[in-house]
């Protein structure tokens, strides 16, 4: 992480929880990052498992979020855990009641939706499947998170700060929409030739089944025109 004052969203930092990644992480350029995510009606013992997996990946990658497409998974179930930031500052409500970070993480949001934006807050983020990019993003200073659990439960909480830059970062995955397209104008062509660059080797990565099927995928996205 580049400078004291910066702040990588799901990328790597410091972090005292070390376990194993156990999924892949895709890359940019990848077909699967710009789809957006099927609702789940019901969660499975796959899906439970699946949440489970991602935090593990998380945690082993030292991110603060991961979304299912990040995975590979074209779902609507992201993973939060910001309870161990403390150089940036998170507010937590549930009933206008204030939460323990700590005790409420790490969260598991299941069909996850952005309401009430507020404000504005400008920061720097990056993101586990665009490495070593980062670049300062408007986001909204509070927003109100409506989700499910793996119980099924309905998850209603408002949130500022580090919490609800995190949860618009991983809704936008969710959605198909990468940071990228957060940028303003100058900092996204600061950064194309690096994007275009990992585009390429993505794609050269990619089986041949899933080739055939970039192609329309990457024009909806743009990616074409890097």
């Amino acid at each position: 992480m580049a400078g004291g004052d910066s702040f990588d969203f799901d990328d790597r930092r410091a972090c005292s929880y070390t376990r194993i990644v156990t999924l892949d992480i895709v890359k940019y350029g990848h077909p699967v990052l710009r789809e957006k995510g099927q609702r789940i009606e019901r969660v499975t013992p796959e899906i439970r498992q699946l949440a489970a997996d991602m935090l593990e990946t998380m945690y082993g990658a030292e991110g603060l979020g991961l979304a299912a497409q990040q995975v590979g998974r074209a779902l609507m179930l992201t993973v939060i855990d910001v309870g161990h930031v403390t150089d940036r500052p998170s507010e937590m409500f549930v009933d206008g009641k204030p939460q323990d970070l700590k005790t409420a993480m790490p969260l598991v949001l299941i069909n996850p939706q952005i309401r009430n934006p507020e404000g504005e807050q400008v920061a720097s983020e990056g993101c586990l499947s665009i490495p070593d990019v980062n670049a300062d993003i408007r986001r909204a200073a509070t927003v109100t998170v409506h989700a499910q659990s793996l119980d099924g439960q309905e998850i209603i909480f408002e949130c500022s700060g580090l919490l609800a830059r995190a949860a618009q970062h991983e809704v936008d995955h969710l959605n198909g929409i990468l940071f990228t397209e957060r940028m303003d104008a100058a900092t996204r062509v600061s950064f194309a030739g690096k994007l275009k660059k990992m585009q390429k080797e993505t794609l050269a990565a990619l089986p041949k089944t899933a080739k055939a099927r970039r192609s329309s995928s990457l024009h909806r996205a743009g990616l074409v025109r890097l």
